[in-house]
This record gives C-alpha cells, structure tokens and sequence, in this order.
C-alpha cells in the first residue's frame, strides 16, 4: 500500500493548527499583562539636629608667697587738718618739707595721707596720697601748702569728721579703710571755733562741732579710741608758751588728751622732733595686720608666724586682721592662691550623645586645636589638647537620635516585586526585609541623614 507523504504532511499540519487553538497557552506578553501595575513611594530621611553648647574652661590662679615682719606692716589711715586761715603761712611751710620725719617709724606700713583744711567751703578731703604713689613728697608739699585765704573761724572738729566721712560731692570718695588703725593730725594755731582779733571769744554758738565730743563721739563709733584711733597735733598747748600763736588750743587739748595722742609747739622752728614723736606713737598702735597684694581664693590662705601656722587671724578683702597679735618682731609669711575660678579641665559634659565625628568646638572664637573625642561613660567631650585656661568654649555636635529604617507601602504586595533604592543605588534583597501584614519595608542599615528612599512593589497577584 502506498502512502501519500504530502497529504501526510498536510493533515499533520492541519492537526497542529487545530491544537494550537484549543490549547491554554497565551505567551509571556499576556502573563506581564495580567500582573498588578507597579507602585512608587518615596521617603525623605531624617536630618537630625545640630546643637551648640557653651563652657568656660577654669582658671588655676596665681600661688603667691610673701613675707612681712610684725613692725613693719599695718594698715594706716591718716588724716592731717591743716589751718589755712591768714596766719597760717610760715606754719604750712614748716610742715610741708617733714614727710619723713612724719612717716619715720611707719614708713613701711600699708599708710595713706588724706589732707584737708578748717575751711568749711572747701572739699572733705583736697588731696589723698597713697604709699606706691608718684611724687609723694611733692604732692605732699603741694598739698600741706593749702594757702591763707580760708575763713577766720577755724573749725577743725567740723572738718576732721567730714574729712573721715568724705561725704562731699568733690573728692576722694571714702577713703578711710576698715580696721585700718586711725590718726587725725591738726596743724592750727587757734583754738576750736575761736574768733581771733576782735571777738576775742568762740563763735560756732549752738553748733554741736564746738564742743570736743563732737569729733570723740565720732571716732568712738568706728574705732575703739586710743588703740585704734588717737588724735595729734601741732599747736600752742595749754600752760606753754608759743610767741607766734593765736589761741592756745584747749579744747583740741581735750581731745588729745582723750585719745592718748601727743603733740608739739606749732611755735617750733623745726617739727622733725615732733613729727618723729607723733610717728613712734602711732607705731605702737599701728596694728599687725598688713595687706596681701592680691585677694586670695576662699580657703587658700596660710598664714606662718616664725614657722609655725597661725590661725588667729581674719581677711577681709586684701588685709589680714590678727585676732591674736603674733611676737614683737615675729617673721611672718603667706601663701595663698588668687584668680582661680571653676575647675581647669579637658572633659566638658553634653547634654546629649553626639553622632559618631561630629563634636567641633571653638576657643574664643577660633577653631580648636586637636582632636575632640566622645566619652560615653561620663558623657562628655574630651579634648586632646587643654584649652586656655579662662577660655570661652563652644561645643557643637549632632544628636544621635535615631534614623529611620521602617517604611510603609502597603500590605499584601508580592514579595519578589518589591525594589529599594536609596539615592538612585538599588539595595539587595538581603539588606530589606518586607512585612505583608504590615505593609511595611524594614531596612537593615538606616540610610544617611537626608537621603531619598524610593520602594517600588506590586500588589497581590489577581486570579483569573
């Protein structure tokens, strides 16, 4: 039997055809047609926040040492009043040239001179000289020489307290230092208030300065009179003589007398003996205590007296009260700190932990040198380099709060569909994990501050 091969061929052909059409199949561009369409979210990382926090660094202060003898030192206020009425002028004179034999035996003291004059109109205090000064004994002259031209009533009590007050608007200001040991010095060749040719008699009638008591009662409220506070002077003294005197001085006698002062004869051609007297007796009341040439740091003061520490003593600013005087001619010395301030320190706490790198700081304003680390245990910067002592510091970091790495899309989505890239670069599937539940897309690393996230994904299949 013979077999047709080309009708053969053609119904097998034709066979096929016809499976084709009965057949399921549709082909891969049908199979993406019926997959969801893809989705797109994007996301916008955290930038965390920047903070500045400021500081100042301590200061170790100065130590200083130094030495003082027991009758060398001593804090000394004194005040001269200098008559500068009409016949006064050969009398300023003699005084203005004897700054040395008034200061021989306190020279060495902490001492200031304030001068005034018995005139009412004139300022509290016209000059106020101070150990350390330029030109001391020409200022002094200058001053002493206060002229003749002042009123004919003297009133030396009015003006000694107003000079101590140093209350006027012109002047020094207050001047007079406390526990500083005090002395008042009159150069007068007239009584209190005494009116001179013609009256022959005290004027000053009803005023409480006419009466010794006014300047006693004075210097009895701030000082303890006689050991504290004496009074001096160069006059004509009761039941001498003194040619070229107006008015013996009575009642500056009384308070003389009352304060355990001395005096000499204005009438004296030469006042260096006086002058001399008047300071050895101010010696023997110029207290111990001495002033330090800085203020010291609370509790960084000692105080040694012959070696040994002495604790009897109080400070008040820069002078040292003894509470109980040390030995005639004891050697005494200090040591203390002054100008420390806070703690000197390389770590400087933060209120925050700072990302990894980003602590910068500034030291008065310019760049700090050196490499600033973090310290977790006591949650501070640590500067490799100390900063100045003193300084201002500005430290400033970023929070490390925390970023994110959970995104939500949507839930059900097809796993193998969903796409992450982070500033256009694609992460691996391994470095994201999807939750269908959740809706969300975890990620294993947290992007950097600021990056973008894009997540692409598809929903769920749909069944046909």
């Amino acid at each position: 039997m013979k077999i047709n091969l080309a009708l053969v061929g053609m119904l097998s052909f034709t066979v096929l055809i016809q499976a084709c059409k009965t057949s399921d199949f549709t082909g891969s561009a049908k199979r993406e047609a019926e997959l969801p369409p893809q989705e797109v979210k994007s996301f916008k990382q955290l930038l965390r926040e920047s903070r500045t926090v400021s500081a100042k660094q301590g200061k170790k202060g100065a130590t200083s040492n130094e030495s003082y003898a027991v009758t060398a030192k001593g804090v000394l206020d004194l005040l001269i009043v200098v008559d500068n009425s009409g016949s006064m002028a050969q009398e300023q004179s003699n005084l203005a040239d004897r700054m040395t034999p008034l200061l021989s035996a306190v020279k060495d003291s902490d001492w200031q001179i304030a001068i005034t004059t018995t005139d009412p109109k004139n300022n509290c205090v016209t000059s106020l000289i101070q150990k350390g000064d330029w030109f001391v004994e020409t200022r002094f002259k200058n001053a002493i020489n206060a002229g003749t031209d002042g009123t004919g009533i003297e009133r030396h009590f009015l003006r000694a307290v107003e000079g101590l007050q140093s209350t006027c608007l012109f002047g020094p200001g207050k001047w007079v230092r406390k526990n500083s040991t005090l002395a008042v010095l009159f150069l007068t060749d007239e009584d209190n208030c005494f009116v001179g040719s013609g009256g022959q008699g005290y004027a000053c009638s009803g005023a409480p300065d006419l009466s010794p008591n006014y300047l006693i009662d004075y210097l009895s409220s701030i000082r303890k009179i006689g050991t504290e506070a004496r009074v001096y002077g160069l006059y004509w003294g009761p039941n001498s003589q003194c040619s070229t005197a107006l008015k013996s001085a009575d009642e500056i006698s009384k308070v003389v007398a009352a304060t355990s002062g001395t005096w000499g004869s204005i009438c004296d051609n030469d006042y260096s003996t006086t002058l001399s007297k008047i300071s050895s007796d101010v010696a023997k009341i110029l207290k111990a205590d001495f002033s330090l040439k800085s203020i010291p740091d609370a509790g960084t003061l000692k105080v040694n007296v012959n070696g040994q520490l002495w604790p009897h003593y109080n400070l008040n600013g820069k002078v040292v009260n003894f509470t109980q005087t040390p030995p005639q001619g004891a050697a005494i010395t200090v040591s203390y700190v002054s100008g420390a301030a806070g703690i000197v320190e390389s770590k400087f706490a933060l209120p925050s932990t700072p990302v990894p790198g980003s602590i910068s700081a500034k030291i008065n304003g310019q760049a700090a040198a050196g490499q600033i680390n973090w310290d977790d245990s006591s949650k501070s910067a640590v500067f490799a380099t100390l900063p100045v002592e003193g300084s201002d510091i500005e430290i400033t970091y970023k929070e490390n709060t925390p970023l994110l790495t959970v995104f939500e899309i949507a839930p059900n989505a097809m796993t193998e569909h969903v796409q992450v890239t982070v500033n256009g670069v694609a992460l691996k599937t391994s470095e994201f994990e999807y939750n269908s539940v959740k809706g969300s897309v975890t990620l294993k690393v947290a992007p950097a501050e600021g990056a973008r996230i894009d997540i692409a994904w598809r929903g769920e299949k749909k069944q046909s």
